[in-house]
């Protein structure tokens, strides 16, 4: 049978980090923790339950994927969130790969919660994502935020969902996307004034108008509204810093 490194990179996620590797045991045969210096009890409670701890300095999510999955222990390799928990039905659908891997890749659906509530709208689900992988066969590219895979190879896709709790209360959506705004500027920081200025404009009408009414955020009502708000907003911010 197929060995499996689960590769989680953490920053202070001691509130997660435990659920997370309970939900990998008796699926993955090693555990490696790649730890941004965090300042609170993440790396104690990870070595506590059997994880490897490695602290490396972060300088982006793909680097930092990237250089952990260089000391992985074996090939395939499950890439998780500190905040991200596998579901039994996802579990099962993994453990069948162990016994015989056919595709370079394989890619589930992740269920988003705000606190113990699951979002099905504003484009959040099914939010598909590959998660396991073929490290001979697959690397993280290394983009400021939103960092992807580059596949060398058939992706296939497993039954079950990720149960990803995004956001622990209101309060860190706000948070949140002020994070990921700052990030995308970073990305858009050399760009033409005057096309950031249209995009700061007319982009996030669109990103509330897609997430609200095409995306079906109404739906969730007030959490509804208050993900397509907080979607644009952070659209607005990330056009808006890129240029100051």
């Amino acid at each position: 049978m197929n060995k499996i490194t689960a590769l989680i990179i953490t920053l202070n996620e001691e509130r997660h980090i435990g659920a997370c590797i309970d939900s990998v045991a008796g699926l993955c045969d090693e555990i490696l923790i790649i730890d941004s210096i965090s300042q609170d009890q993440t790396k104690v409670i990870a070595e506590a339950k059997g994880a490897r701890v490695v602290t490396n300095a972060f300088t982006g999510f793909g680097r930092q994927k990237n250089f952990g999955t260089g000391l992985a222990s074996h090939d395939l390799i499950l890439s998780l969130d500190a905040d991200e928990v596998v579901s039994p039905e996802l579990k099962r659908s993994i453990t069948a790969i162990k016994e015989n891997p056919t595709a370079s890749a394989y890619s589930f659906n992740i269920l988003n919660f705000v606190g113990d509530r699951a979002v099905r709208s504003c484009g959040m689900y099914p939010d598909t994502h590959v998660r396991l992988y073929d490290r001979r066969l697959v690397k993280w590219n290394e983009r400021e935020v939103h960092e992807g895979l580059e596949i060398n190879g058939e992706v296939k896709f497993l039954s079950g969902d990720l149960l990803h709790y995004s956001w622990d209360d209101l309060s860190q959506l706000k948070e949140k996307s002020s994070y990921y705004a700052g990030l995308g500027a970073k990305v858009y920081k050399n760009g033409n004034p005057i096309v950031l200025s249209l995009k700061m404009i007319f982009n996030p009408i669109i990103k509330f108008l897609k997430t609200y009414i095409i995306q079906m955020g109404f739906t969730d009502g007030y959490l509804g509204l208050l993900i397509s708000y907080y979607r644009a907003r952070e659209t607005f911010l990330k056009y808006y810093w890129a240029m100051i």
